[in-house]
């Protein structure tokens, strides 16, 4: 059966969060339409070798370089219904667990995370058994799996507002080279010869003497002038002279997802002067109230199996001694007297709070009876790590044979 956009947005939002984890959450959301940003445990996939500097552009333009590697990247996000968007104006990532800025506005953002190809991964992968992977495919593209590239996914496992930097550095140009784009900079960074270490996808074939330049997790072509200059001639296809650090001057420019500097002057950079650009150190501070992103099952859901455990997703990490006394279950009864009233009955249950993925997991004593409706009540008090505080929440739903 086909659902709506919304409706499925709920369950697929919903069920991929119940296996995400924030550790250091400080803004994320929803996801897309072929391309998806979603969050989940660190531990289902091999993890990268290093991190990445890259673009929306680039990402799209070379997924399979970037398929199971660590990524930064820096991007607008904006709403669309539930939907929330990281873009460019050109490209959109779809994003999951990334609130949407007020109505008519975007906000800037940096994400760190795991980019995926999920198409490159094998349909019945235990990694991925619990994930709604297929479901997506089903509605989003009418396949039983996705094709290689049909379904990018970027796992966030950190989000952050942010400003665009103005100062010309090769981690800001790498991040936002829009930002650059035919301007002259100035920039260093560690001689890396033609790509020897594959830092980036590929090469733009603008000169024979083109090289990366790269400094952290960010790298970028220099093109259309040798790298040689007073006191130093580096060769671009020896491993022996990478690593030392120059200092490049030129004009940016992009081409086919790649960011260029097209050098006009290169020279030795002293090493101690070199800022290696490290991304600011983020701080602590009160956030927002946690919320409840999803539940299983979903509110108003019918039909619900009577040995169901329900799942509760917050958007934030729970303070979990906050939930003592504060989880209410019941049954509620219809019962037709002289005036129709409502009688309650409690449930007994456990709960158990999976810090890793902000899910709680309400599980009962006994199987739920058939036909009835039950009640799911989170009471004020509830609060976040930091202390921010939750406000009531309540699910509703109906058992099944």
């Amino acid at each position: 059966m086909l659902i709506s956009i919304n409706e499925f947005d709920a369950l697929v939002v919903g069920e991929y969060f119940l296996l995400k984890r924030f550790k250091h959450y400080h803004f994320v959301r929803h996801c897309s339409v072929a391309t998806v940003i979603l969050s989940l445990p660190g531990f289902l996939f091999s993890q990268p070798v290093d991190r990445r500097i890259s673009t929306l552009d680039s990402l799209t333009s070379a997924p399979i370089f970037f398929h199971e590697t660590e990524i930064v990247i820096h991007g607008e996000i904006e709403g669309e219904g539930v939907l929330t968007y990281l873009t460019n104006d050109e490209r959109r990532l779809l994003v999951l667990d990334v609130p949407p800025p007020p109505a008519d506005s975007r906000d800037y953002v940096e994400i760190i995370g795991t980019f995926y190809d999920i198409g490159r991964l094998e349909r019945g992968d235990p990694r991925i058994s619990d994930l709604p992977f297929e479901r997506l495919a089903n509605i989003l593209l009418r396949k039983d799996w996705p094709g290689v590239g049909e379904l990018l996914v970027l796992v966030a496992s950190s989000s952050r507002i942010t400003t665009q930097n103005s100062e010309a550095t090769l981690r800001n140009v790498a991040l936002t080279p829009s930002a650059y784009s035919n301007k002259t900079v100035t920039v260093s960074g560690r001689f890396r010869g033609r790509n020897l270490y594959g830092d980036l996808p590929s090469a733009p074939g603008a000169s024979r003497w083109d090289f990366v330049l790269a400094s952290a997790e960010a790298a970028l072509w220099i093109v259309e002038k040798e790298p040689k200059g007073d006191g130093f001639e580096l060769d671009i296809q020896a491993r022996a002279d990478t690593g030392r650090w120059l200092q490049v001057t030129g004009s940016v420019s992009a081409y086919k997802g790649m960011t260029l500097i097209r050098a006009s002057t290169i020279s030795l950079a002293e090493t101690a002067d070199v800022d290696l650009e490290r991304p600011p150190p983020q701080t602590n501070s009160l956030g927002p109230p946690p919320e409840v992103i999803f539940s299983t099952p979903l509110q108003g859901d019918t039909g619900v199996p009577i040995d169901t455990t329900i799942r509760i997703q917050f958007s934030r990490d729970i303070d979990q001694r906050s939930f003592e006394n504060r989880i209410v279950v019941t049954y509620e009864n219809l019962s037709r007297t002289n005036d129709l009233k409502i009688e309650t009955a409690s449930l007994n249950f456990e709960i158990q709070y999976r810090a890793q993925n902000r899910s709680l997991e309400i599980l009962f004593e006994d199987s739920l009876e058939s036909f009835r409706r039950v009640n799911i009540g989170l009471q004020d008090g509830i609060v976040a790590t930091d202390g921010a505080t939750m406000e009531s929440w309540t699910l509703s739903f109906l058992t099944g044979p």
